[in-house]
């Protein structure tokens, strides 16, 4: 049973087209920090002075922001579709996110995987906050927001998958096929797949 959660490595990403992802993915390199936050809508009410029940509205929102030494040319391009042009990139006023798949890995205190994926979100693009160097440099990373949508079905749709190592079940190929899925199959999400 898991104790801690601790590192933060391994992120991917692809572009989600409808609900697959028809390309290849990539790697976005120099990650620091995740944090991912889900929000529950919850309703208490009352009867007979007191609480009587609580109703769920199931998650309203899914925000993944990640902070990456340099969220370079190309990821930009595939998040943002900022085109370059000779070396310049452009950033016109109609500039529209792309939606995307991305994982992340962070391990428990024996060293195995957890795996956390935001299947379908639209982010942020990261601004400059840099200073003079005075002394060792002192670089800051880029910072960037994703925000969820639900993959699937609006009103059933999967938003967020965590996957675990501990788990003698869990395998990374089948979780990558769900996060990133090429055909309709793959992103099935059933107990009846097997173990790959």
């Amino acid at each position: 049973m898991t104790k801690v959660k601790f590192g933060v490595s391994q992120g991917e990403y692809g572009v989600v087209t409808g609900d697959l992802v028809p390309d290849a993915t990539k790697k976005l390199p120099g990650l620091t920090t995740a944090k991912l936050e889900m929000t529950a809508e919850l309703k208490q009410l009352t009867a007979d002075d007191g609480p009587y029940v609580v109703l769920s509205g199931g998650i309203s929102e899914a925000k993944l922001t990640l902070n990456t030494w340099d969220v370079g040319p190309e990821a930009q391009k595939d998040l943002y579709g900022v085109p370059t042009v000779k070396g310049v990139q452009i950033y016109s006023k109609n500039l529209r996110p792309n939606d995307i798949a991305l994982m992340f890995r962070t391990k428990d205190e024996e060293g195995k995987g957890i795996y956390f994926a935001l299947l379908k979100a639209k982010y942020t693009i990261p601004g400059v906050d840099t200073k003079t160097v005075d002394g060792a440099p002192d670089p800051n990373a880029d910072e960037i927001e994703g925000t969820g949508a639900p993959r699937g079905d609006a009103d059933t749709g999967n938003l967020v998958l965590v996957g675990r190592e501990s788990d003698p079940e869990f395998s990374l190929a089948q979780f990558k096929k769900w996060v990133f899925p090429k055909t309709e199959e793959e992103a099935v999400i059933s107990e009846d797949v097997p173990k790959a």
